[in-house]
């Protein structure tokens, strides 16, 4: 299992970061919506909404590591290859 990407796939790096960040964001909506069930001024309410903002600034720092990754390192090719105008 090759951690870096390749120009034929990614690499299990971008793969596990790619899904981490799935996870982070499912756990930040459901944070948000379930505090909706919980009274206001309720510790478990308070709870919810810091671990919203927890998840969320986690995801922020994920979002700029894949990025740095993505411009440091190589993608793999789309194959067939996207029309022009999707390109743009």
């Amino acid at each position: 299992m090759n951690t870096s990407n390749t120009t034929n796939r990614y690499g299990s790096m971008s793969i596990a970061l790619h899904w981490l960040m799935f996870l982070l964001i499912v756990a930040v909506y459901a944070c948000i919506d379930l505090r909706e069930y919980y009274p206001k001024g309720s510790y478990t309410r308070d709870a919810l909404k810091m671990w919203h903002f927890m998840l969320g600034l986690s995801v922020f720092v994920l979002v700029w590591l894949r990025l740095v990754l993505i411009i440091n390192g190589q993608t793999p090719q789309i194959l067939p290859a996207p029309p022009m105008w999707q390109k743009l």
